[in-house]
């Protein structure tokens, strides 16, 4: 593994995700119980799937032409992981809407340092908390605890009706 480049992603850039082996083997998992999160065993597999991207890419864009802001890593001419804010999701709260890195390069500081720009980029936006609904794996959810976010079961982002699995969590910046 060579240096890896943060770069600011314009949509053009956004292509380049498909490069991002979003699989992964999964054996915990969270959910909300009320006012809780909960963490329970499952053996649940994420594949690489094209359509998935495609499906956000789009979104992605929209997001992209109303002010958010993506951070691509690269190793090389290789898309390694991926992240964006979009700013003033609700007032003083910018939203965490992505963040993937590929498996080969999971625990390699890559997810932590795309998350600093992005906790930068919420801070100098002016914005009082930053929120993300994440995936209920083991892995997102304390990636996020790490970063010293906090189960939020009063959320302060709007929840996806698709993704009602997924885990509402806000982190207070100072």
């Amino acid at each position: 593994m060579t240096q890896i480049e943060l770069k600011k992603l314009s949509k053009s850039d956004l292509e380049a995700v498909h490069q991002i082996d979003r699989s992964e083997s999964v054996e915990r998992m969270y959910r909300k119980a009320g006012q809780n999160l909960e963490a329970y065993d499952d053996s649940v597999e994420f594949a690489s799937d094209p359509a998935f991207w495609e499906k956000l890419i789009s979104w992605w864009k929209k997001e992209l032409d109303g002010g958010a802001k993506a951070i691509g890593a690269y190793d090389g001419d290789t898309m390694t992981g991926i992240a964006m804010i979009k700013h003033d999701a609700h007032e003083g709260v910018d939203q965490i809407i992505a963040m993937y890195v590929s498996a080969e390069y999971r625990l390699s500081g890559i997810a932590k340092s795309l998350y600093l720009e992005i906790e930068d980029a919420a801070k100098a936006s002016g914005a009082k908390q930053l929120c993300v609904h994440t995936t209920p794996t083991g892995s997102a959810v304390g990636f996020y605890l790490s970063q010293g976010f906090q189960f939020d079961a009063g959320s302060a982002c709007s929840l996806d009706p698709e993704n009602e699995q997924d885990i509402p969590m806000v982190k207070d910046l100072r």
